[in-house]
């Protein structure tokens, strides 16, 4: 099921070594999908899923907490990550025992920003740059 476009999702990568927040924007890299991403996909039969959160359904906190580590916290607006070149952000359930942690239901994946056959390199790194600067900043209150 699609996440409807009118919502907004967020994105919780691990700060770079260099971060400082009134300098740092997202990039290509923030939204590259991970090794993980790919053998979920093959393991789901389906397509790749960079994952992100729903804000009617998970608040930052909540899914701040199901990274290991210290996080930023990115929020996009869905109609624009589409606009960007994504094909979809859809529902994507989490399995036991992830499943019955609080903000669980708003997890979701932006599918399409894996690289295509016979894309060239800089064409799929634009793609995903286009993506990023739909994104936001969140900074602690």
């Amino acid at each position: 099921m699609a996440v409807a476009s009118d919502r907004a999702v967020l994105r919780t990568p691990i700060p770079p070594k260099d971060f400082s927040p009134e300098t740092w924007r997202p990039t290509w890299e923030t939204f590259r999908p991970s090794s993980d991403d790919k053998d979920d996909a093959q393991r789901r039969g389906g397509q790749v899923r960079v994952s992100v959160w729903d804000s009617t359904l998970t608040t930052t906190t909540q899914a701040r907490a199901f990274r290991d580590k210290d996080t930023l916290v990115l929020r996009g607006g869905v109609q624009h990550v589409l606009e960007a070149s994504a094909q979809a952000v859809v529902c994507d359930p989490l399995t036991p025992p992830n499943d019955a942690r609080p903000g669980a239901d708003g997890h979701a994946g932006i599918e399409g920003l894996d690289r295509a056959n016979g894309e060239q390199k800089q064409s799929w790194k634009n793609r995903l740059d286009c993506v990023a600067a739909t994104f936001a900043l969140e900074l602690a209150a």
